[in-house]
């Protein structure tokens, strides 16, 4: 257990453990807020910037291309340092980086945003990663898959509220203005943080080992494999989706931003069912078994694909979102508790992170990766036949996947 972990308490049962989750919740809504804040007006962004779609996409890779090479390394530091101190360090530079956005969005420099939203994400990582290891730390193996399903959903509820009121802000004050919003919400959380985090028992870390012997030791665990493949194909279709959908649909349907946006955000809404009810059907009825809700995420999102790519049929599209949205992100806090689980308590935060940059991988090279596809064959069909090919991969890997128990 981190620092900042406590006793293995049930989950509820502790007002620090729900002080922290409260927190550490709505600092990474207001993370994954400014992660896709640029997706439900690409076009505008693009027009303001005189840069192409494909060139402006990188605004939302951005975030999670910088989270993907660094939290691997940053992973043993959130072991040495602890949940909580770490939370602070991400909380001090993603506060800078908001306002860092705003002040090079409103001049008008692209690569001074693009600087600033790469700076963000090595801090939304160590967040999102040492929030992860501090609350499925403080449960039950029984537990777990249900506390870290529940504190994953904030990841949906920040997509969903950025595609929804991005357009808003957009529309009243500029767009620029949707960059700001993580610096308050990130200072209010960790005040929270702070205040609950004191209410919980603390054990000191213990690591001291080097950054390769942490390595070693999380790699060395077979499950460790097929979790970040796992990971890697999911976020890959999930941040394909969140990233493109507006745009698509705008083009394909001729819908207003604020339109596309509200109707794409029904995709990520949906994690905030799913994200805890994988957690919860894991833990409570298959027994803390993760195989089985991983299987059936992957299998069922193949055909929400090729729905989505070839009808022509809006109300088809916005169901298929609904059904994908639903089933992909039941992977999400199952594959978490899934590694945690079975890695020695001192390197879970190393191993969390290698999970963790396995699936951000995926999620910043899936928006690039089809926009270059779809900028090399003028149709979305191509970029839609990528985000396939990776969820029937995830499929097969999760058939072959053994149980972490």
């Amino acid at each position: 257990m981190s620092e900042d972990g406590g006793e293995s308490h049930s989950f509820g049962s502790n007002r620090g453990l729900l002080g922290c989750l409260l927190g550490t919740w709505i600092l990474t809504v207001a993370a994954h807020h400014y992660i896709i804040a640029p997706a439900s007006v690409l076009s505008v962004v693009a027009d303001d910037f005189e840069v192409t779609t494909a060139t402006a996409v990188w605004l939302v890779s951005a975030v999670p291309a910088s989270w993907a090479v660094t939290n691997f390394a940053l992973g043993v530091w959130i072991d040495r340092l602890g949940d909580y101190r770490m939370i602070g360090f991400g909380t001090v530079v993603v506060v800078v980086a908001g306002v860092w956005s705003y002040w090079a969005a409103t001049v008008g420099s692209f690569g001074l945003l693009l600087s600033s939203r790469l700076f963000a994400g090595v801090a939304v990582g160590v967040i999102w990663t040492a929030s992860t290891n501090l609350i499925g730390g403080a449960v039950s193996t029984s537990n777990r898959a249900l506390a870290i399903g529940v504190f994953v959903t904030s990841a949906p509820a920040g997509f969903a509220i950025g595609q929804l009121t991005t357009p808003v802000i957009a529309g009243s004050f500029g767009w620029p203005v949707s960059l700001l919003v993580i610096s308050p919400v990130a200072v209010a959380a960790f005040g929270l943080v702070t205040l609950s985090v004191h209410r919980m028992t603390i054990e000191p870390t213990t690591n001291t080992a080097s950054m390769r012997e942490n390595f070693s030791a999380v790699l060395n665990h077979r499950i460790v494999w097929f979790g970040c493949a796992m990971a890697f194909a999911a976020y890959a279709y999930y941040l394909f989706i969140n990233s493109w959908m507006p745009t698509y649909l705008g083009q394909r349907f001729a819908l207003s931003t604020t339109l596309g946006g509200a109707l794409s955000a029904v995709f990520p809404a949906m994690g905030v069912l799913s994200r805890a009810g994988g957690g919860l059907i894991s833990d409570r009825l298959l027994g803390s078994r993760r195989v089985p809700v991983l299987r059936v995420s992957f299998l069922i999102s193949i055909p929400t694909v090729v729905l989505i790519a070839l009808t022509d049929r809006l109300w088809i599209i916005i169901a298929s979102l609904v059904v994908a949205g639903f089933v992909i992100q039941l992977t999400f806090g199952v594959v978490y508790s899934y590694v945690q689980e079975v890695v020695e308590p001192e390197i879970t935060g190393t191993a969390l992170a290698f999970l963790t940059t396995a699936g951000i991988t995926g999620a910043f090279t899936a928006p690039i990766i089809a926009g270059e596809l779809h900028e090399w064959t003028g149709s979305y069909l191509s970029a839609f036949g990528y985000a396939g090919g990776l969820i029937v991969i995830g499929s097969v890997i999760a058939w072959r996947a053994p149980e972490s128990r």
